[in-house]
């Protein structure tokens, strides 16, 4: 499968948040490598990515494995992978392995780009013992007092 095989496509959100990788056919030896490289590389330029499958007819444990694998390293890069729409094969094999529960996972595109949230940036300042900075809320309250 080449970079450029139409079964699978990135668009990305015009702010550079939301990725959604499209995959259409068949998830299998085949195709798997390429999804993996094409969500990876949607995973080094945003911090939410969503798969869509949608479009998946068939899943073997090569696609299986390459969801997986995103999962992992999603999390190793502190970004947020999603599955959306998983058709009944794909959706039953995630139940049975238990991976339903480790992946967000939602009914329809539209679902997961509505419940998607960034991940949340660390406070430097916090992270070095120091309060976090007061919203301009809190510091009215406090000139208040």
């Amino acid at each position: 499968m080449s970079m450029d095989d139409p079964r699978v496509t990135v668009a990305e959100v015009p702010d550079g948040r939301i990725a959604v990788t499209t995959v259409t056919g068949e998830l299998d030896v085949r195709s798997a490598p390429t999804v993996y490289r094409r969500a990876l590389e949607a995973l080094t330029r945003c911090p939410l990515v969503v798969v869509d499958l949608s479009g998946v007819t068939f899943c073997d444990s090569s696609g299986f494995n390459a969801l997986l694998r995103l999962r992992r390293r999603a999390e190793e890069a502190g970004t947020r992978l999603a599955l959306a729409a998983p058709p009944g094969q794909v959706a039953r094999l995630l139940a049975l392995t238990g991976a339903d529960t480790v992946f967000p996972v939602y009914g329809s595109l539209a679902e997961a780009r509505a419940g998607l949230r960034p991940p949340r940036t660390r406070d430097t300042n916090h992270d070095r013992g120091r309060p976090p900075h007061p919203s301009p809320t809190e510091d009215r309250r406090n000139e208040e007092s």
